[in-house]
């Protein structure tokens, strides 16, 4: 039986479009996953490299962690790293006393540390007496002036922070042994000043030594008491009594002495009152002391009147 073939039957039109849209939407889903999933895989990636604060870190870097110390603990570490660079107070002392032991002796400077020294004093001094009534030698500090604390030389009292001492050293101070209670008396008042205090000595006989060579103020320091000392025990009498020289050395000083302490156991040329009084334009006052003698009684008192200062008979000293 011959015939021509049977041709295929074309599916519904609409049956092809409505899989032909499924097709193309499945195909442009999957493309929109696709991108999303390679943006998430890039994004974890990158922080993961990166870190959290968008910076490339060290390679091999370990990750921080959190350690917790308890109370007792913390409070140890604490003390023992505050401890390392703290000197001990041995090796601070060693370290002054070096620097003090560098300090030269021969003229006075301000040191910075010393230790204390003591004094021996040698004589006793009796039967005192002074204008205003005083009767007896005092071994007390006057009221100080200017938070110095004040001072005390043969028992004569004054006020102040500076002090000077004009003492004679001429030859007749060589017997009763007079020489030996004015390096006492001397060494006494320096000893007892204040540190805060300052002192000068002009010896005199017929020239004006000061102290040492110390021709400024000196600070009543321990170091320089001891200083002070052993040149106390250097005073040798010998020579006339000449002290105006001593006195301009004194009115020169700067600052001014708030006091002055003049004592001699001889006559001087009664001239030597009216220079004094005459240089002694701010009116320092002299507290004049005639030793074992009143020759001289007329002119110390004179000064003393002129200088708003006192006057002092000390008859002599006790075997």
């Amino acid at each position: 039986m011959g015939g021509s073939p049977v041709a295929a039957v074309p599916p519904p039109e609409g049956m092809s479009s409505l899989i032909f849209r499924l097709a193309r939407r499945a195909l442009l889903v999957g493309l929109v996953l696709s991108i999303l999933f390679h943006l998430v895989g890039l994004a974890v990636s990158s922080r993961i490299m990166y870190g959290l604060g968008g910076k490339p870190g060290p390679v091999g870097e370990q990750p921080v962690g959190l350690a917790l110390t308890r109370g007792p603990e913390l409070g140890e570490l604490m003390a023992s790293s505050i401890e390392v660079g703290l000197p001990s107070s041995g090796d601070l002392s060693s370290e002054q006393k070096r620097s003090t032991s560098d300090q030269p002796l021969d003229v006075p400077r301000d040191p910075t540390l010393s230790n204390a020294g003591g004094l021996e004093a040698s004589g006793a001094l009796s039967g005192a007496g002074n204008v205003s009534g005083g009767d007896s030698l005092g071994e007390g500090l006057g009221a100080g002036g200017g938070g110095g604390g004040g001072a005390s030389f043969f028992g004569v009292e004054a006020q102040g922070s500076r002090f000077v001492f004009v003492v004679d050293i001429s030859g007749s101070m060589s017997v009763g042994g007079k020489i030996e209670a004015l390096r006492a008396q001397l060494s006494k008042s320096i000893q007892n000043l204040v540190e805060t205090s300052y002192f000068a000595v002009f010896a005199f006989s017929d020239l004006s030594t000061p102290l040492g060579n110390a021709r400024d103020w000196v600070q009543a320091l321990e170091e320089r008491k001891r200083w002070a000392r052993k040149q106390i025990t250097a005073l040798t009498p010998q020579g006339g009594t000449q002290p105006l020289d001593a006195f301009r050395s004194a009115l020169k000083l700067r600052p001014r002495p708030d006091a002055i302490y003049f004592m001699t156991d001889g006559e001087f040329d009664p001239l030597v009152a009216d220079e004094v009084a005459r240089m002694n334009t701010s009116r320092i006052p002299i507290h004049c002391i005639a030793f074992t003698t009143r020759d001289s009684e007329a002119l110390l008192k004179k000064m003393a009147n002129q200088s708003r200062g006192s006057y002092t008979y000390v008859p002599g000293v006790t075997p």
